[in-house]
């Protein structure tokens, strides 16, 4: 009798672990992340509103492992005093910047002809690995303990067009549109405020001319 009643046990610790899995852990996560934080702000700065329009977000991919992230915003409100105080233009965008999936380095910014342009760096966004390069900040991290809840949230635009570019002469392997040559495009939907950037595999970067180049985006990805 012993033996059916261990066996008795495990089985109800199995259908127990099972539970736990199945308990879905997407409402513990964080809130949904955008791919550019400083695309889409709308908010009051030291008594001034600022508020973007259109905007562009073009990340570079370097053979390195670094990356350089540069957005475009159109000005709905604020653009004068962001164009006339340096520190004030400073103060949105680090506010706006806290959004990002990206962990900025670097930054710059200036305003022209009512439109801002950021330029930043982030040398963590990108993994080498088997010759390939992976551009990780496009899918969360989960919890790293077994079936614990948690972990980042959804990626969302957060901007009108988002374009990842591979380093000169590599193709790169992923989601979103085919742009040109090396390029990787994500555009909003209309009416949409927050488009789902919807993608489950961190997108590679491949020398063009290597040997089995699936093989290697598979293998990168598996390391990152």
């Amino acid at each position: 009798m012993r033996p059916r009643r261990s066996l008795h046990v495990v089985f109800a610790l199995l259908l127990a672990l099972a539970a736990v899995a199945a308990v879905p852990a997407a409402d513990a996560r964080a809130p949904p992340t955008p791919v550019c934080g400083v695309c889409s702000f709308d908010t009051t700065v030291d008594g001034t509103d600022v508020a973007a329009d259109e905007s562009e977000l073009t990340v570079r991919i370097h053979a390195n492992g670094s990356t350089t992230w540069i957005a475009t915003v159109e000005l709905a409100r604020g653009a004068a005093s962001m164009a006339e105080n340096d520190s004030f233009r400073r103060a949105v965008v680090d506010e706006a910047m806290g959004w990002s999936v990206a962990e900025p380095e670097a930054v710059r910014s200036s305003v022209d002809d009512g439109t801002l342009t950021v330029r930043y760096r982030d040398d963590e966004a990108a993994e080498r690995h088997v010759g390939a390069v992976v551009f990780t900040p496009l899918t969360p991290e989960g919890p790293n303990a077994l079936f614990a809840s948690g972990g980042e949230g959804p990626r969302y635009l957060g901007t009108d067009r988002f374009t990842l570019r591979a380093p000169a002469g590599y193709d790169l392997h992923g989601g979103g549109e085919t742009g040109d040559a090396g390029e990787l495009v994500w555009t909003r939907a209309d009416g949409t405020e927050r488009t789902s950037l919807d993608v489950s595999d961190d997108p590679v970067a491949v020398d063009a001319d290597s040997a089995a180049p699936g093989i290697r985006t598979w293998f990168a990805r598996l390391l990152s």
